[in-house]
């Protein structure tokens, strides 16, 4: 695992520091491992979540190269609507221009709200603020992204959550078959986990026999994957795409279409029409709109706002950062079906 100039704590220890309802005020989440970085803000949120009583003390802000750290301390400092915690989710936090003025907020931080702020960065400097003051006071977590033995042992402990045993061998021969890409490697043990039955041993053979990708999809098996509510599926096809001839900007140019599709469909049901008289009036082609027509798990109004909020962040993210584009693949179909 790299290490940093000083004894930053790293993210994989996080668990440690959300014990008994003993939280800290602020939670500043780095590194390159952007992955590993969104899966922990769920992972924080949902342990904070039981102390927040009404939705009004509930955000997340995007920071731009408009956005300041004025607003998140106002916000930060203001007094909850309920009688709970507030927690309030800061994603993008490397755009902010004056990042030194945070500094006296974290020396500072009230006691009702929950600071949850990203920054995709290889590294800060600890002696510069305000990362000096938040790593004095313990609220600094480091994703470094994990290599060699340190990936290994990451993926061994991954497999025996989901209830199945990976040796140090199997292990490394997966993670040179797949390469070190988290994502991947958590789709490969679900994979695994549907096809165990009756043990629960990730052996070589079954490593070789059903790491290799040979068949070639097209975005319409990945709407239809997604249209089923099957994530790993849609994994499965979205790498395939970006490994392929496709981008992201392509994939969330049809994704969006297949999302407005699916809420004219919402509104044309209540109509009454036949489906040939309701794709005409959507302006599209029969079989296209029958085909949307069966993805029953995302036909639903909440669902498909969500899928929406989340087309937009992953345009965003293709946009204004380099993140690779199999994780924000990956974070956009976590937050679609989650």
């Amino acid at each position: 695992m790299s290490k940093s100039k000083v004894n930053v704590e790293t993210i994989y220890n996080i668990s440690n520091y959300l014990k008994d309802n003993n939280f800290l005020p602020i939670y500043f989440l780095y590194g390159e491992d952007d992955y590993t970085i969104s899966k922990t803000v769920k992972y924080i949120s949902k342990k904070v979540e039981p102390l927040v009583t009404v939705d009004f003390d509930r955000e997340t802000i995007s920071m731009t190269k408009k956005g300041s750290v004025s607003q998140v301390v106002d916000l930060a400092s203001a007094f909850p609507f309920g009688d709970g915690k507030k927690i309030i989710v800061v994603k993008g936090f490397e755009n902010c221009e004056d990042k030194k003025n945070f500094a006296s907020y974290v020396q500072n931080p009230t006691d009702f709200t929950i600071l949850i702020i990203t920054q995709s960065s290889k590294s800060v400097n600890t002696r510069n603020e305000p990362y000096k003051s938040l790593f004095n006071k313990g609220y600094l977590f480091e994703a470094s992204e994990l290599k060699g033995q340190y990936l290994q042992q990451w993926l061994i402990k991954q497999a025996k959550e989901e209830g199945m045993e990976l040796s140090s061998e199997s292990a490394k021969i997966l993670t040179e078959m797949v390469g070190q890409n988290k994502a991947l490697l958590e789709m490969q043990l679900r994979k695994f986990r549907d096809y165990l039955k009756d043990s629960r041993e990730i052996t070589p053979e079954i490593i070789e026999s059903l790491t290799s990708v040979t068949k070639e999809y097209n975005i319409f098996n990945l709407q239809d994957a997604l249209g089923k509510g099957d994530k790993g599926k849609s994994l499965e096809i979205g790498y395939n795409l970006l490994d392929g001839s496709f981008d992201m900007v392509f994939i969330i140019s049809m994704l969006t279409k297949f999302v407005s599709t699916l809420m004219k469909i919402i509104e044309l049901r209540a109509k009454r029409i036949s489906d040939n008289e309701a794709a005409s009036e959507a302006g599209l082609s029969y079989y296209y709109y029958i085909n949307c027509k069966k993805a029953a798990f995302l036909l639903n109004e909440k669902r498909l706002m969500k899928a929406a909020e989340a087309l937009l962040n992953a345009d965003i993210k293709v946009k204004t950062t380099s993140t690779d584009e199999k994780i924000i693949f990956t974070i956009l179909i976590s937050e679609i079906l989650n």
